[in-house]
């Protein structure tokens, strides 16, 4: 799981602010376990935790929670009788740990966590429903704030080799943090555009780099969106890549595309891509097996890129990338089903 905008809040919290986090989640639950949300004393948030009836009895014992200085738990029941309210039901059980921070004092911890994300390590959060935040673990099981005492270490361990929360026999839960979600994106045409506005909305860090000036603008560009006028071997070498890395290969054409595929395939990503036909996919694919490319390596690329769902114009077409961009980053069970298609479409 990736840091978010409820953690950076109680990280930079001067004041009272109520921390809300989904500790499980069974049946059909709008947000998984680690999902978080922020309370201002005004009651106002940041984040969210799926929104209906489990937002807001959580909002409304979050703000009971900052007026009397005190941690809560509640578990939140969306179906029977329920059902029949004005709320959309989709059937399923939370439970939800709601913890009170008072200044920076409280905040501390969420700040050690932050800052450590920061400088490129992933961090594990213990916390309990008593007691909110107890410790922060680096990337190496090392205590970092707080303290160690109590914690389970195969917890621990399975929480940073899964990437997902782990709720313990010990009730603590830890929850993995990793930087954010970076996407590259090779090429500022249409499309490219069109990918950074969605991308920069789905909170991916995005960088968007072309060697024509005219495509690299920032002033076409989302503010959040970085923008390179570089040649894309240098954008390329440039970027951060590791196990959040994105890349989706638009250039404008069939030899920047190869280009671009050659060099990302040197370097740690989680999903990596290109734009194209199929015939178009199959070549690019078969001169890399050529040039020495592992047979499984090169057809592992993810092209053609994004889901089948007849998209035409360059948004739609985005849509259709950041959905798959989505399934990646949720570990989606569709995955299994879009990678068959994708060799399907692209051997026909």
């Amino acid at each position: 799981m990736t840091i978010d905008a409820a953690l950076r809040e109680a990280a930079g919290a001067s004041g009272p602010l109520a921390l809300v986090t989904i500790a499980s989640a069974a049946g059909s639950a709008p947000r998984s376990a680690g999902s978080r949300m922020a309370v201002r004393r005004d009651g106002t948030i940041v984040g969210t935790v799926g929104g209906g009836q489990p937002e807001a009895r959580a909002r409304e014992e979050a703000r009971a929670c900052i007026a009397e200085g005190r941690h809560a738990s509640i578990r939140v029941e969306m179906r029977g009788a329920e059902a029949a309210g004005p709320e959309l039901i989709c059937g399923g059980l939370v439970e939800i740990w709601i913890e009170f921070l008072a200044g920076t004092a409280s905040s501390r911890l969420y700040s050690a966590a932050a800052a450590a994300v920061d400088r490129g390590v992933a961090v594990v959060i213990a916390s309990s429903a008593g007691a909110g935040c107890v410790a922060v673990l680096g990337d190496d099981g090392r205590v970092l704030a707080g303290s160690g005492k109590g914690l389970d270490p195969s917890a621990v361990s399975r929480a940073r080799e899964s990437g997902l929360p782990v709720l313990s026999g010990d009730g603590l839960l830890y929850a993995p943090v990793e930087g954010p979600d970076r996407l590259l994106v090779l090429g500022g045409g249409h499309v490219g555009l069109a990918l950074a506005q969605a991308a920069d909305a789905l909170s991916f860090k995005t960088t968007v780099a072309d060697p024509r000036p005219e495509y690299s603008d920032p002033l076409r560009f989302p503010s959040g969106v970085e923008c390179l006028n570089l040649e894309f071997s240098e954008a390329i070498e440039g970027f951060p890549f590791g196990p959040s890395a994105y890349v989706v290969i638009v250039s404008p054409g069939h030899l920047g595309d190869l280009e671009c595929a050659r060099a990302v395939l040197t370097k740690e990503y989680r999903y990596a891509g290109f734009i194209g036909s199929r015939r178009k996919c199959r070549m690019i694919i078969e001169e890399l097996i050529a040039e020495g490319l592992s047979r499984e390596k090169a057809e592992a690329l993810r092209a053609p890129i994004g889901l089948d769902i007849g998209a035409e114009t360059p948004e739609e077409i985005a849509v259709a990338i950041a959905a798959e961009l989505i399934a990646v980053r949720r570990n989606s069970v569709s995955l299994a089903w879009i990678d068959a298609d994708r060799k399907r479409r692209r051997a026909t």
